[in-house]
């Protein structure tokens, strides 16, 4: 306003200078209307005009500062959309699982045979060795009978399996080639005795990539081959084999049977199989139907794709496989320190981690997109770990118990667990596979999921094994 009557009085002054002073006007013809708009119509048409100007450039001011801060908001939330979908794909892939769908398992338990071995769910066989079984020697002549009868339990009972890759663990007491040249022939052995003078299914035997828990090395196998349906996993060690009954052992020893458990045995047999796979339906005509018909008119037979080199004939037994449980990858990291407080810490963000890749803790992008109603971490009953025996496992078994208190998961980590240690002993190469073994059996078992931790050294893992994938990940 003070701007505006400046403008006024200024505009004012100046016109009536150049009026009396520049402008020849004869003032004695004008009437004094006439003489009275000509002193103030100019000035305040000028004041006018210019505050038309002004309040024009700040409508044009406006105008583009608002479009200004509507492309910025345009781009703010494109590029929160873009984040929103990268977050959504990273935790898509997190949260890819393998199914677990037969599984076998024989191992040499330390102490009494475990109760659960009374009620295991369908496709889940269970038995233990003897200590007279595992005879002193080389592993895979003191584990042979075991492994041929997994072999002949799985291609008996599923000959689609067969078709199948196998993947093996390493056995670092001996050569590769001779490993697989020892599996090939179990293999072809097991066959035989299943089907008989059936020819058997091309297939491919190899390590299993990777080291570590088997969910995300399973999957990177099949991730590398899309068109294969599934794999089988072998894990097959002895350290008791190797053990000399004869010789005292000494505290070097002690101190590592406390930390990996008394050497044992074990054998897995592990089928996983992708989510979504159907058996083909047959070719023959419905009942009914024109068998004159064109080709083109007929209805179109859906068979869907994915099974590979697995027969049509052996397709519909490995689909009716139960899923026993679902195998999400891990979360890992290294640990600096061993101490109660400090290894907890560290285990908290792995839990998290593993219970947000089993899609049982819900990890939003932001607060609007929070669901809590996918929070089901407390549905979790039941733990498997290789902490350690009661001396060198104290402290880790503490440290597991505090998180799963924190995500309110109401297990007893003695009773309701299994310590692969104690339980079972050290069962060298086969430990990842019993491990996963374990959780699946008794995630099928309770129909829960089941959280496995494994230790390695200065390294700490866990994962989930839960009831049923959430949708078809692979």
């Amino acid at each position: 306003m003070l701007k505006l009557l400046a403008l006024l009085g200024l505009s004012t002054l100046l016109w009536w200078s150049a009026l009396w002073l520049l402008i020849p006007v004869h003032w004695q013809q004008l009437s004094s209307t006439v003489m009275l708009l000509l002193h103030l119509l100019p000035p305040i048409m000028l004041t006018v005009l210019v505050q038309l100007w002004r309040l024009r450039q700040q409508r044009q001011e406006q105008t583009a500062a608002q479009a200004q801060a509507d492309a910025e908001a345009a781009a703010q939330q494109e590029r929160r959309d873009a984040a929103r979908t990268q977050h959504q794909a990273a935790l898509h892939e997190r949260q890819q699982t393998i199914a677990c769908r037969w599984l076998w398992g024989q191992a040499l338990p330390q102490r009494d045979e475990p109760a659960w071995l009374a009620a295991l769910p369908d496709a889940c066989q269970w038995s233990v060795l003897t200590a007279e079984e595992v005879a002193e020697g080389a592993v895979l002549d003191s584990l042979q009978a075991s492994v041929a009868d997994a072999l002949l339990a799985l291609y008996g009972e599923l000959p689609g399996a067969a078709a199948l890759p196998l993947l093996l663990e390493v056995l670092p007491q001996i050569s590769g080639i001779e490993q697989v040249g020892r599996m090939r022939e179990l293999q072809q052995q097991a066959w035989f005795s299943a089907q008989g003078d059936v020819s058997q299914p091309d297939s491919d035997c190899r390590f299993l990539p990777g080291s570590g828990p088997l969910a995300e090395r399973v999957l990177s196998f099949l991730a590398q081959d899309p068109t294969l349906p599934g794999v089988v996993v072998l894990a097959a060690d002895a350290p008791r084999a190797l053990l000399d009954a004869d010789e005292e052992p000494d505290s070097h020893t002690r101190q590592h049977w406390r930390q990996l458990g008394r050497p044992g045995a074990a054998v897995v047999l592990m089928l996983f199989l992708r989510e979504g796979l159907l058996a083909a339906e047959g070719h023959a005509p419905a009942a009914g139907a024109d068998p004159y018909q064109p080709y083109w008119e007929r209805s179109a037979i859906a068979i869907p794709a994915g099974w590979g080199p697995v027969p049509a004939s052996a397709q519909a037994a490995l689909s009716a496989l139960p899923v026993l449980a679902c195998l999400a990858p891990s979360s890992g990291t290294a640990l600096a320190q061993q101490g109660t407080l400090q290894l907890t810490r560290q285990l908290q963000a792995l839990l998290d981690n593993a219970l947000v890749n089993a899609a049982l803790l819900d990890y939003p992008f932001s607060e609007e997109d929070a669901r809590p109603q996918d929070n089901r971490a407390d549905s979790v009953a039941w733990l498997v770990h290789n902490s350690g025996d009661v001396e060198v496992g104290g402290a880790r078994l503490s440290a597991i118990a505090s998180n799963l208190t924190r995500h309110q998961i109401a297990l007893h980590p003695i009773d309701e667990a299994c310590n692969l240690v104690r339980d079972w002993g050290d069962v060298g190469a086969a430990t990842s596979a019993m491990l996963a073994a374990l959780a699946v059996t008794h995630c099928a078992r309770l129909a829960a999921p089941a959280v496995i931790t494994q230790f390695h050294h200065d390294h700490a893992a866990l994962a989930v094994a839960r009831p049923a994938c959430k949708e078809n990940t692979l």
